[in-house]
């Protein structure tokens, strides 16, 4: 059996805290990569101190930025608990837009920031990777939704459709975790984790014409699988 990465964002991890570090007005105190977890989300923890001449205006314990692939970038003091501050960047965002927000950050600063659509340059090669980010954006786009818990795996609905991310019984630890499962009334297809974008989405909008269409059908004729 193929190996499986269980920690594919990685190098985008690094990459961020890297860039910002190299600001050098301010010093990458630590940062984690976490693996696939058992809730079958990838996570990210890194945490960032002003070095000692920065002055009186910096937080004390720094800020510590947290990522994960569903909901992306946020913010946190460093030294204690409290409420998480959205950034208002792409789940891949690039490393410029992190930096460019951090000083307010560490600032204290919870609000206001500026949104960017700025992408890290390999956002592309990544989005299926990370969970069918490539699947997730273009169905969201068709008006599919969320049904689940932002921990949990991604679950999306239109009407009595759903795709649903590791659709098979105990996927995160036998077999690749960005397999998936398209179900609709009377059927379902499964797709691997190397099943192009355009394939998926596919099978998912003729999934909602198929329904459409015996939903106007007279009660108890239905179309043959």
């Amino acid at each position: 059996m193929s190996s499986i990465d269980r920690a594919p964002h990685t190098p985008y991890i690094k990459i961020v805290a890297a860039a910002v570090e190299a600001d050098r007005r301010w010093v990458t105190d630590d940062y984690q990569v976490e693996p696939l977890s058992t809730s079958g989300l990838l996570t990210a923890k890194i945490h960032y101190a002003r070095r000692e001449d920065a002055g009186p205006e910096a937080l004390p314990g720094g800020v510590a930025l947290l990522w994960d692939q569903r909901q992306g970038w946020r913010a946190i003091p460093g030294c204690a608990a409290g409420p998480e501050t959205p950034l208002p960047v792409p789940v891949l965002a690039s490393p410029r837009a992190i930096a460019g927000m951090l000083p307010e950050l560490l600032n204290g600063r919870t609000t206001g920031f500026i949104s960017s659509t700025d992408q890290w340059h390999l956002s592309q090669e990544h989005r299926r990777l990370i969970g069918r980010r490539d699947v997730i954006d273009v169905l969201e786009s068709d008006g599919w939704l969320h049904t689940e818990d932002l921990g949990e795996p991604p679950n999306l609905v239109y009407g009595t459709i759903v795709w649903q991310l590791s659709g098979f019984d105990d996927i995160w630890w036998k077999a690749d975790w960005r397999d998936s499962r398209l179900r609709a009334p009377f059927w379902t297809v499964n797709f691997s984790s190397t099943t192009p974008c355009s394939v998926v989405v596919a099978a998912a909008r003729d999934a909602v014409a198929r329904s459409t269409i015996e939903a106007q059908r007279p009660y108890g004729i239905r179309e043959s699988a």
